[in-house]
């Protein structure tokens, strides 16, 4: 997630170095009600575009004793995932370091590599607004640091069978396509192809979001 190009500027403010990003505060709680079945027994959490750090935040507020790694490309927001994390990590709360996640590059996923592999490795709204060899880069890469049992979670829009599933979405692809060509409402089954084909993962289950969006949870083998 890019500070500077992707997200609306009239919808986000800064307090020192603490990044709010109005629709990150909007999905938060709905989005942790669908991981906390996952989260209960998780361990070691990995989340792919922590962007400005406001749902590692809301998740570990919840889940203290769940250890999260944040990771961002942009380093403006890396700070601000930082300055988020220690409000929590002063009462004994455990949030990494935000480290800095090129998916496409093998060297940054060997970085965040657990022992025991990750319980949950999720990713927000980054699959549309990144080039395809970067979308297919994070499912790979969560199929490479997940344990056996593990998920992978993606929230955002997406088209079923190639068809958009509302006029809205049309429209948001347009728009996507307008700003970066490489960018677009990924399919789902291209998505599934990947972790099934590439990452060692079976799609688990979809379920139907506000706004238009998804949350598709897909299981390591």
């Amino acid at each position: 997630m890019a500070f500077n190009q992707n997200q609306n500027m009239s919808e986000f403010v800064q307090v020192n170095k603490m990044v709010f990003f109005a629709a990150a505060d909007r999905n938060k709680d709905l989005i942790l009600d669908q991981l906390r079945p996952i989260l209960e027994n998780a361990e070691h959490v990995l989340e792919v575009g922590s962007g400005s750090g406001q749902h590692i935040y809301r998740f570990s507020t919840d889940y203290p004793n769940v250890v999260f790694q944040p990771s961002e490309y942009d380093a403006a927001l890396r700070s601000s995932i930082d300055a988020y994390a220690n409000e929590l990590n002063k009462v004994g709360h455990h949030i990494l370091p935000a480290v800095q996640l090129d998916a496409t590059n093998d060297e940054h996923w060997q970085q965040v590599i657990q022992p025991a592999g990750y319980d949950l490795v999720m990713t927000t709204n980054v699959l549309h607004i990144s080039p395809w060899a970067v979308s297919r880069s994070i499912v790979r890469g969560a199929g490479l640091v997940l344990k056996s049992g593990g998920s992978f979670v993606a929230y955002g829009p997406f088209k079923r069978n190639g068809t958009f599933s509302t006029e809205s979405n049309r429209e948001f692809d347009q728009t996507l396509r307008g700003r970066d060509p490489s960018w677009g409402v990924r399919d789902l089954e291209e998505v599934e192809a990947v972790a099934t084909n590439e990452a060692g993962m079976i799609l688990d289950r979809v379920v139907d979001m506000p706004s238009n969006n998804y949350m598709v949870f897909f299981k390591k083998q």
